[in-house]
């Protein structure tokens, strides 16, 4: 189990508990009988990341609820499978107002059409700029032009997705191992292969992260404005992920594999489908939590990582709710 900065990570079977006023972890061992006790402080903990069968009961879930803590749920092969969302008098998502000016700009065509312009932007301008600092020559300059030429949001999409599949295919002139690591096609549910698989974990991660600095924003991450929200549970995450995906995600896995920090021996096969070893998710995990607390300069101010996607999504409510100018977050 990882632990920093508010943030546990569950890796091992065990039991969440309350005791008194403090939330504590009890590891199972083969036998499901507990093995080791841990404390988890309920006050150095801001969401957990539960990736083991874990046992909890309704008391347990209505002290994390009346604290704030958020649980992400994910499969045992790291698929996300769900969220947890505290809805107490303590749960900072209560603006009416908010909700119905995220609500009314959804609905204006324009509107929506002008911020899901300006996330896919700063996704292809992160994007390029990933390929320009490992040398990699890439014009972006057609899909651009054709983003700026889209009228709705499907053709937004097309856009995106037409230029997400060079960009992929960029991949393989900045990954050095190619033997194990060189894309072909993107694939999900399951990933059909390691770089998948790793691209699918890393961007689950973002994809929580963005959803858990929303919620200590007033917006609704139910709505979102690029991503349609009418067949999921929650968009508005997937939208800023967009953002991030390339500047925290991309970056940490051209890293780790030129590093051989991540090597093909750290994947496991299990009737069929790959995932990472519990010693391998430690070490991604280290990676992304150091780089989450990184400090760096944003308008002349020293913000970790997650203070930007707040202060993105806080940008964005701006633009929705006092019809300020937004651009999407570039990362130079």
């Amino acid at each position: 189990m990882q632990k920093n900065d508010r943030t546990h990570f569950i890796l091992s079977p065990g039991r969440l508990r309350r005791q008194d006023n403090n939330l504590y972890f009890d590891k199972f061992d083969e036998d499901l009988s507990v093995c080791a006790t841990k404390i988890l402080p309920i006050n150095a903990i801001d969401e957990v990341y539960i990736l083991a069968r874990v046992e909890m009961d309704s008391y347990t879930l209505a002290f994390l609820a009346d604290n704030n803590v958020l649980l992400h749920f994910f499969s045992p092969y790291g698929s996300f499978r769900g969220n947890f969302f505290p809805n107490t008098s303590n749960s900072v998502n209560k603006s009416g107002f908010v909700l119905l000016q995220q609500l009314r700009a959804f609905d204006d065509s324009v509107k929506r059409l002008y911020i899901a312009r300006e996330i896919t932007r700063a996704h292809i301008l992160n994007d390029a700029m990933n390929c320009k600092k490992h040398g990699v020559s890439f014009d972006i300059s057609p899909h651009i032009a054709a983003l700026e030429g889209a009228t709705t949001i499907a053709q937004i999409m097309a856009a995106e997705g037409a230029f997400q599949k060079l960009y992929y295919e960029k991949w393989n002139e900045i990954i050095t191992d190619q033997k194990s690591f060189k894309f072909t096609v993107r694939s999900k549910r399951p990933p059909a292969d390691k770089i998948n698989s790793f691209i699918s974990y890393i961007n689950t991660r973002i994809y929580n992260v963005c959803l858990s600095e929303i919620y200590k924003t007033e917006l609704d991450p139910r709505i979102g404005f690029l991503h349609e929200p009418n067949y999921r549970a929650l968009s508005l995450h997937l939208d800023i992920a967009e953002i991030f995906k390339p500047i925290l995600g991309d970056t940490l896995i051209f890293t780790m594999l030129n590093r051989r920090e991540i090597t093909a021996k750290d994947f496991e096969t299990n009737a069929g489908r790959i995932k990472f070893s519990n010693e391998a998710v430690q070490k991604i995990e280290i990676k992304i939590i150091g780089k989450l607390t990184e400090q760096v300069e944003v308008a002349g101010q020293k913000l970790t990582w997650r203070q930007v996607i707040r202060r993105e999504a806080n940008r964005l409510k701006k633009c929705i709710c006092e019809d300020a100018p937004y651009e999407g977050f570039v990362w130079r």
